[in-house]
């Protein structure tokens, strides 16, 4: 049993991410930024990529794993990305 977290579609979606088609073993979920788009991969290996496109030019932010849902949000602020729930959610 595997003790590294994944968010879930849920959460991501809450936080206003849209899945787009992905390799296999991949979930691939993105939202627009001030200046591009935001992208979360997810792998199977419980592995997980933060992605950020800005004016044409790919930033990679973070690759790794977590151990929980606390820790993605820190993560998250830690590269000014917003870690609240949408609105209407």
């Amino acid at each position: 049993m595997s003790s590294c977290y994944q968010p879930s579609a849920e959460l991501l979606h809450a936080f206003g991410f849209v899945r787009y088609a992905a390799p296999p073993r991949q979930a691939r979920y993105s939202r627009p930024s001030a200046c591009g788009q935001e992208t979360i991969v997810l792998y199977d290996d419980d592995e997980l990529t933060l992605l950020e496109a800005v004016e044409g030019r790919l930033l990679y932010s973070f690759q790794g794993r977590l151990a929980s849902e606390a820790e993605f949000r820190v993560l998250l602020r830690q590269v000014n990305w917003p870690a609240e729930v949408g609105p209407g959610q």
